[in-house]
């Protein structure tokens, strides 16, 4: 059949983020710009273990013809590897998914993607920060596409009160590489009638998103300036040039979390560690931003800190696309448990009572924050940040981060690698309740096993850096035990083999 070439074209988009209807769009504006199209899609597993897939191959120019005769453009109903010429992902996972798959290709395909992430579940889950490397993603989208086009679409779609699909419409259309008139887009918005004014400027902000990238490339993202920081908490000029912008953050977030006193407490504790043997710019850094976290666990009063932030009822109301006379009314649901609530308790009676009271107990409430009783309570909560240093939660943690900073500085004495290592363990302590316990009883085991019985000559011929770190990949990949249990019994089973030869 004597027809044109078709156009082919992918989209992945995540549930929930109008796939469908971007993709009806597209078959609705070529057609009504004189071209035959087909388009197949294939369903995702769920909202983030697999994306939705939309399929269109359009043949510019063939609508009359193939409209007239009997016989019609033979077309594909998925997409084949090497074989697309313009993909896009609604999220730079889905792109690099897409990459990885053959779909996009040096020599043919135009790749528009968002930089936008939205998180799987194993990198939600993992015991350690378990995100991606988005450089690494967008490197390999530069690597591999024709032409490419990045930008956080997301973002753009927030500032333009609209949706993802209406923007990365508008991207498409500015980067003209289908033969459809901007015109025919927004005719096919009004005709499917969903949200018509919000999509309209929706695509309006992926035309202009896609301008400004054309106009300049998406710079790199720029080492942010040191927050601001209250002279009364610490001065951190003393500290290396390195580590200052953790210790800046970490300062404003202690003071914000206690009190200036306790920001001092913490620039103390690292500048323990300041002018040892191995112990960098790079080793400060990291310590810091250990003991940062550490020392701002999430207990009650810091959710109830949080929850009363402006800032968060701000982005409430945008999220709920409210005006300026709307009302809007949030419920706070939480089930703090048993240890949650003891915890607020002096160490003494907490410690008494936490036995005799299960350990499935919860409380629920259901808090109207935006309701004086409720914002009332929930202040009262907050107020209680005075009283935390006398808690039992307070006491737990303080005594746990001693532990670990003993255990570093005894470490950075004998090997200054392990003790870097002995420094990433606190990664592995992390969430509530049972994720919690599970973090803190993996430590432990480390500590009292691989760590301890290194320090005093115990796991001799094993080396030390590298059993702590075994050790620790062992408690991420499974953070029930069973892995690590088998770890430190491979680690303890080299050591005595190697006590054996030695004798």
């Amino acid at each position: 059949m004597d027809s044109a070439k078709p156009i082919k074209l992918l989209l992945a988009a995540l549930g929930g983020e109008g796939g469908h209807l971007l993709a009806a769009w597209l078959n609705d504006a070529a057609i009504a710009s004189g071209h035959y199209a087909q388009g197949t899609f294939i369903p995702g597993v769920a909202q983030r273990t697999g994306a939705t897939t939309y399929y269109l191959e359009i043949v510019p120019g063939a609508a009359t013809r193939h409209r007239a005769g009997d016989a019609r453009p033979v077309l594909a109903l998925n997409a084949a590897p090497g074989e697309v010429d313009i993909m896009i992902a609604s999220e730079m996972l889905e792109a690099t998914r897409a990459i990885l798959a053959g779909f996009v290709t040096p020599e043919r395909t135009t790749l528009i993607a968002s930089t936008a992430r939205v998180f799987t579940v194993d990198e939600k889950s993992a015991m350690t920060d378990g995100r991606l490397d988005g450089e690494r993603m967008r490197q390999l989208a530069a690597d591999t596409a024709r032409r490419l086009i990045l930008a956080d679409f997301a973002a753009v779609a927030a500032r333009s009160k609209s949706f993802v699909n209406a923007v990365l419409l508008g991207a498409l259309a500015a980067a003209e590489v289908l033969p459809i008139a901007l015109e025919a887009y927004r005719g096919a918005i009004r005709r499917h009638g969903v949200a018509v004014d919000r999509n309209l400027a929706g695509f309006a902000a992926g035309l202009a998103a896609v301008a400004d990238h054309a106009r300049a490339p998406e710079p790199a993202p720029a080492t942010p300036p040191l927050p601001p920081t209250d002279d009364a908490a610490g001065d951190v000029s003393e500290f290396p040039a390195e580590a200052r912008s953790v210790l800046a953050a970490a300062v404003a977030r202690l003071t914000d979390y206690q009190d200036a006193a306790y920001a001092r407490r913490y620039l103390e504790r690292v500048r323990r560690f300041v002018g040892h043997d191995g112990a960098d710019a790079r080793f400060i850094a990291e310590l810091a931003r250990q003991l940062a976290l550490r020392m701002s666990v999430e207990d009650v009063i810091r959710v109830a800190q949080l929850k009363l932030r402006a800032a968060r009822f701000e982005r409430v109301r945008d999220e709920a696309d409210a005006r300026g006379g709307d009302i809007i009314d949030v419920t706070e649901y939480m089930k703090p448990g048993a240890e949650e609530v003891l915890g607020l308790l002096p160490a003494t009676i907490g410690r008494w009572l936490l036995p005799r009271v299960r350990a499935d107990r919860g409380w629920a409430m259901r808090v109207r924050s935006t309701r004086p009783l409720g914002f009332l309570r929930l202040r009262a909560l907050a107020a209680f940040r005075r009283w935390r240093p006398r808690t039992l939660k307070y006491a737990d943690e303080d005594a746990w981060v001693e532990r670990w900073l003993r255990l570093v500085e005894r470490t950075l004495a004998v090997d200054p690698q392990a003790a870097r290592e002995v420094v990433a363990t606190a990664e592995l302590i992390k969430g509530y309740a049972e994720t919690y316990k599970r973090g803190q009883a993996n430590w432990a085991r480390i500590a009292a096993r691989v760590i301890e019985p290194a320090l005093v000559g115990r796991l001799a011929g094993v080396v030390f850096a590298d059993a702590v770190l075994q050790s620790r990949l062992a408690a991420v990949r499974d953070p029930d035990g069973e892995t690590l249990a088998q770890t430190i019994a491979a680690i303890e089973a080299r050591a005595a083999a190697g006590k054996i030869a030695a004798e």
